[in-house]
C-alpha cells in the first residue's frame, strides 16, 4: 500500500476543491427553497430548489467519500493513528474542539432559541452546517475499532453499511441526529476507504460508464424531485428521501470517472492551476466553517433581496468563497488559528 501514486492524491486534492465549491454553491440556492430562515425575504423558485437538491445528492456524499479515502491513505500507506488513543486525541483537536468553539457562536447569532434547553438541543442535533464536524468525529471513533474487519470482509462491510442506512429514519425520529447522520454517511466513508485499496479495479469498472451513470442519475433525480414535491405525509416523504442513497452512489461514480478523464486530458492546464487548487484545498476546512455565516449575512442585506435570482446566486457564491478563503488565511496566521484545528 505504500506505493499509492501521487497522481491519485493530486486527484483527491482536486476532488476536494470540487467538493467544497459545490457545497458552497448548493447553499447559494437556499433562500429560494424555503430551507433557511432568511427565505421569508425571497420568493420560492422551483428551478433553484431543483438545482439545490440536485447538488445535495453529490456534495456531502462526495465530501465524506474524500474523508474516507484520505483516512485510508493515512492508515494504510503512512501508518498514521497507530492507537485508538492517538486517533481520539487527533480527531478531538480537528473536529470536536472546532465544533465546541464555533457551534455556540453560530447558534447564538443565526438560530432561534428561547432557553438553555433549546440552545443545548441545537448543540446536540446540529448547528447549521456544523453538524458535519460532530458527525465525522463520531464516525472516525466508530470506524476505527472495526477497521480491520471492514477491510477484509467487503461484502459484510457493505451489508452493515446498508443496515445502518436503513436505521437513519428511526434515529431521526428519536432525535439521535448525530448518530443518524453517521449511519447515513457511513457507507460513503467506507466507499472512500476501500476505493484507495481497490482503486485500479474500480477505475476499470467505471471506464466508459460515466455518461450513462450521469444520465441515470439525472433521470432518477428528476423523478425523485417531483415525487418528493408532490408527496403528502412526513412518513412518505421520509421514505422517498431514502432514495438519496442510490442517487449519491451514482453521482460518486460519474463524478470520479469524469475527473479521472479530466485529469488525463487537461494535465498541463491543471498543473498550471495547481497553486490555486492547493490554496483552496489547504483551506477547505475553514472555508466550510465560514461560508454559511457569510451567506446568512449576505442574504440578509435588503439590497441583495431585491436583485434577480441569477445575480444573487452568482454574487453570493463569489462573496462566500473569497471571504471564506480570506478569513481562513487570516485566522491561520494567528497562533490560536493555527492550533484550533489539529491535523
Amino acid at each position: 500500500m505504500n506505493n499509492v501514486s501521487i497522481t491519485n492524491l493530486d486527484q483527491m486534492d482536486l476532488l476536494r476543491v470540487v467538493g467544497i465549491l459545490i457545497v458552497v454553491l448548493r447553499h447559494c440556492f437556499a433562500p429560494y427553497t424555503n430551507s433557511w430562515d432568511v427565505s421569508e425575504f425571497y420568493e420560492y423558485n422551483e428551478a433553484a430548489d431543483f438545482i439545490g437538491k440536485y447538488i445535495s445528492t453529490i456534495s456531502m456524499p462526495l465530501f465524506v467519500f474524500i474523508s474516507g479515502y484520505i483516512y485510508s491513505y493515512l492508515r494504510n500507506a503512512l501508518n498514521k493513528y497507530p492507537t485508538y488513543k492517538i486517533l481520539v486525541s487527533k480527531k478531538t483537536r480537528r473536529l470536536l474542539i472546532p465544533y465546541i468553539v464555533f457551534a455556540p457562536i453560530y447558534i447564538y447569532f443565526f438560530l432561534d432559541f428561547n432557553s438553555t434547553l433549546s440552545f443545548m438541543k441545537y448543540l446536540w442535533t446540529g448547528s447549521g452546517h456544523l453538524w458535519f464536524l460532530l458527525m465525522m468525529f463520531i464516525l472516525f471513533l466508530m470506524f476505527y475499532n472495526f477497521e480491520d474487519f471492514f477491510k477484509k470482509k467487503l461484502k459484510f462491510g457493505f451489508g452493515i453499511s446498508l443496515l445502518l442506512y436503513a436505521l437513519v429514519l428511526p434515529m431521526h425520529y428519536i432525535e439521535m441526529n448525530p448518530f443518524a447522520h453517521v449511519f447515513k454517511y457511513f457507507i460513503f466513508f467506507y466507499l472512500g476507504y476501500v476505493f484507495l485499496i481497490h482503486h485500479a479495479a474500480v477505475i476499470s469498472f467505471l471506464k466508459g460508464k460515466a455518461i450513462w451513470l450521469f444520465i441515470a442519475h439525472a433521470v432518477l433525480f428528476t423523478v425523485y424531485f417531483y415525487v418528493l414535491k408532490n408527496s403528502d405525509g412526513i412518513l412518505l416523504i421520509s421514505l422517498v428521501k431514502q432514495g438519496l442513497l442510490i442517487l449519491s452512489l451514482l453521482s460518486l461514480g460519474f463524478i470520479y470517472s469524469f475527473l479521472d478523464d479530466l485529469f488525463k486530458k487537461l494535465n498541463d492546464f491543471l498543473t498550471t492551476c495547481r497553486p490555486q487548487i492547493k490554496l483552496i484545498n489547504k483551506n477547505s476546512y475553514y472555508i466550510y466553517i465560514f461560508h454559511q455565516p457569510i451567506l446568512q449575512l449576505f442574504f440578509g442585506i435588503a439590497l441583495v433581496q431585491k436583485l434577480p435570482i441569477t445575480v444573487v446566486v452568482i454574487s453570493s457564491f463569489i462573496v462566500a468563497v473569497l471571504l471564506s478563503l480570506l478569513l481562513s488565511i487570516l485566522v491561520q496566521k494567528t497562533k490560536l488559528g493555527k492550533n484550533l484545528i489539529g491535523a
